[in-house]
């Protein structure tokens, strides 16, 4: 170049300089989108526990409501089953004879 004395590495230096911040960029975004992903999974998976705790809620809430005598009764009544009364048994009386 005539008149213009460049500094030896100069132009090198501000590429070196110019790579890292592209690098520097890089990885700040790639960090920030891998929270994100692990924030999203995180969410998702509260939202699965919270499905989960409901549905089991739900289960124990019918365990419970199978176990009380009424809902039994009512249950076998609606199935045409009834009572067992004492007209609903035979009695066989079987005597040894005595030698």
């Amino acid at each position: 170049m005539a008149g213009v004395d460049a500094p030896p590495g100069g132009c090198i230096r501000y590429i070196g300089i110019a790579a890292f911040m592209i690098f520097f960029v890089v990885m700040y975004v790639w960090q920030n989108v891998e929270v994100m992903k692990a924030k999203m999974e995180y969410r998702k998976g509260v939202a699965v526990e919270k499905q989960l705790v409901r549905d089991n809620d739900r289960l124990r809430y019918e365990l419970e409501k199978y176990r009380r005598g009424e809902r039994v009764d009512e249950y076998a009544r609606m199935k045409g089953m009834r009572p067992v009364t004492p007209d609903d048994f035979d009695v066989v009386s079987i005597r040894k004879k005595s030698k």
